[in-house]
């Protein structure tokens, strides 16, 4: 008789399977975009609105519906411009390999001073007395918040998270002088027709049990009167427990990025996605907003964080004539 096989369950892909530690997520590399002279950020924040389908005409010519209408599942995503509010200075650290913040200022207005509390929230710095103490620093990263009010999220407190630079020091510094106090927008940072990397945090399910968290086999009725675990642990000699043995624990909540997410439309013009009902557990769109192919980590309402490719693409997708797009 043949051998009986089967692959071990759960992927190993994803370990350790740990709790996020903060609900915005955030990248720490952005590929060979950040040796560019011109000077733009890197990075944009955004809320996951919901999903809907897209009919266009394939434009992939190795393609076999190549010509034809097709229809593709896509993710709206809700971009209210950032406006920012101050700067974090960093200098290269030999102890630690990488980099190590030297000091930082915010200017809150009125509507972050409210919702973030501290000693310093009512006090205004001037950009001049800062960037006396520029050449403690060898590079910055704006501090900018996504004002949730303007979204269909119901959250109150407005998202403050860091915004990382293109180029050099000085032209990140005449950067934050140009945009000080003032608005970014997606149109800004991204182009439609790219590919772009994703990053959110994904739906928590708490701690659950091995046979839920890795989708592991249950047991016979009889067998130890208990079902729903793993039939053996590990061996006596020696008496270990490897990590490769599926165990209860957290499950979900984890930090997950979604590679080569093309970009198929970017706009502002809310009429054209908005449904008569708005969408499901979101609402309606009030801001520019995004389509992009395939899913995103998260559930709706989630933030999420784009980036561009920073991997060749392989799966192509190209849409042309998008010409509706339904619930």
């Amino acid at each position: 008789m043949p051998r009986r096989y089967k692959p071990r369950a759960g992927s190993m892909a994803f370990y350790p399977r740990v709790k996020a530690k903060s609900i915005i997520p955030k990248f720490n590399s952005f590929g060979d975009i950040v040796n560019n002279s011109d000077c733009k950020p890197l990075c944009f924040f955004t809320i996951k609105a919901g999903m809907a389908q897209v009919i266009g005409k394939d434009a992939h010519k190795k393609s076999s519906t190549y010509g034809q209408e097709v229809v593709t599942s896509v993710t709206l995503l809700d971009a209210p411009d950032l406006k920012v509010v101050g700067a974090r200075f960093y200098k290269d650290n030999k102890i630690i390999f990488g980099k190590k913040a030297v000091f930082e200022f915010l200017n809150f207005d009125n509507l972050i001073s409210r919702k973030i509390k501290g000693k310093n929230s009512k006090k205004t710095i001037s950009l001049d007395d800062i960037l006396k103490r520029k050449d403690e620093a060898n590079s910055l990263v704006l501090l900018a918040y996504l004002d949730s009010k303007k979204t269909s999220t119901g959250q109150k407190k407005p998202i403050l998270a860091e915004i990382p630079l293109s180029g050099d020091y000085d032209s990140q510094i005449n950067y934050l002088k140009e945009k000080l106090n003032k608005t970014i927008s997606a149109l800004e940072v991204f182009n439609a027709d790219t590919y772009l990397d994703v990053k959110s945090i994904s739906k928590g399910h708490g701690t659950t049990g091995p046979v839920k968290r890795f989708n592991i086999k249950t047991l016979r009725p009889k067998h130890q009167q208990i079902e729903r675990h793993v039939g053996s642990i590990g061996p006596w000699h020696p008496a270990t427990i490897m990590y490769t043995v599926p165990r209860a624990g957290q499950h979900g909540f984890h930090n997950r990025t979604a590679y080569n997410k093309k970009l198929l439309m970017i706009d502002s013009d809310v009429n054209k996605v908005n449904f008569k009902a708005g969408l499901q557990n979101y609402g309606v769109l009030k801001n520019n907003y995004l389509v992009v192919a395939g899913s995103v980590p998260g559930p709706v309402k989630r933030v999420v964080v784009l980036r561009n490719a920073t991997r060749p693409q392989r799966n192509l997708v190209e849409l042309t004539d998008i010409k509706i797009i339904v619930n």
